[in-house]
């Protein structure tokens, strides 16, 4: 599998297996053991042929207010705008779990995010805590290397075997890369702008309660896509949600790590992974709370329908 969607990394990939069979001991289950393997690998490789993978997609907006644009320094494009057209894993379409979209630029809500992100989440902020810029710089991290390094540590301290362990990784990551497909569909059907151009762009928005700055700098440098809704809120919603269907709500027992800030931080509730990793994309300075709380919400809402009807018990 990882050789046909690497294919650049196939030779190192080849070497890494053949040291790995090594460790087998030779014999029918270790041979029949590899065909079951590859067998299962091709069947999939042709399931996902033609899912919209790399299709030729980009997003043409319109500069205007309220709309995304490339942000510096490098003002590069939307990011695998093609993802938001994959056909899913489990959801029937990326669009079944339809989003609410920002709040109007001249609301209140809208309003109250605005001044929320733009003191907290200056590269110069006064107001963010220490222990908020913290919090900010762990979850700054690559998300998916963080939740499957720690998937793995907790499948080990579980002592899962490999069934249960093959489970846990199924429901985690299906309903996880579900999630992603239909939060990057909300992004190009809503591309709104991100916080900085906002805050730069604030005249232009005919909303009198929001006041312009335009030297206004993130704590950290955007990602180059939409803010709404957030990708990593959307990822989070559906792990801390497959998790607590797992273990329960209240004793996920996730530890994760940060290469960003050399630390670990243990996660006991589902309810203080969302919390946290929704506040540390205000306090960075790159989303709205609203891209956040509905970006969490729609993961919740693909793991609940997977959950449902799939992976449920058979005869």
């Amino acid at each position: 599998m990882l050789s046909v969607y690497f294919p650049a990394s196939a030779e190192q990939l080849t070497a890494d297996y053949q040291a790995s069979l090594t460790q087998i001991p030779d014999g029918v289950a270790k041979t029949r053991g590899i065909r079951v393997g590859e067998e299962a690998a091709r069947a999939i490789v042709r399931l996902r042929q033609g899912d919209g993978r790399d299709a030729n997609i980009t997003l043409n907006v319109t500069p205007a207010p309220g709309v995304w644009r490339p942000t510096p320094p490098a003002f590069a494009p939307m990011l695998a705008p093609w993802l938001g057209f994959v056909r899913p894993l489990l959801l029937d379409s990326p669009t079944q779990l339809p989003l609410p979209g920002p709040d109007p630029l001249t609301s209140t809500a809208y309003t109250r995010d605005f001044d929320e992100v733009k003191a907290v989440g200056a590269a110069s902020s006064t107001t963010r805590t220490p222990a908020q810029t913290d919090t900010a710089r762990f979850f700054s991290d690559n998300l998916p290397v963080q939740y499957q390094a720690g998937l793995r540590d907790l499948a080990t301290r579980h002592r899962l075997d490999i069934a249960e362990s093959a489970r846990l990784f199924a429901i985690l990551n299906m309903t996880g890369a579900d999630a992603l497909i239909a939060c990057w569909r909300g992004k190009y059907e809503f591309p709104f702008w991100r916080p900085s151009t906002a805050i730069q762009l604030a005249d232009t928005d005919n909303n009198p309660a929001t006041t312009a700055d335009p030297t206004w700098t993130p704590l950290v440098v955007n990602p180059p896509y939409p803010d709404y809704p957030s990708g990593h809120a959307c990822l989070t919603g559906a792990t801390s949600d497959g998790l607590a269907h797992l273990f329960g709500a209240r004793h996920i027992n996730l530890v994760l790590s940060s290469a960003v800030t050399g630390t670990t931080r243990q996660y006991s509730t589902a309810q203080d992974l969302d919390r946290d990793t929704m506040n540390a994309r205000i306090w960075l300075g790159i989303h709205f709370r609203t891209a956040m709380t509905d970006g969490n919400q729609l993961g919740h809402r693909v793991s609940h329908w997977a959950l449902r009807h799939y992976f449920q018990p058979v005869g």
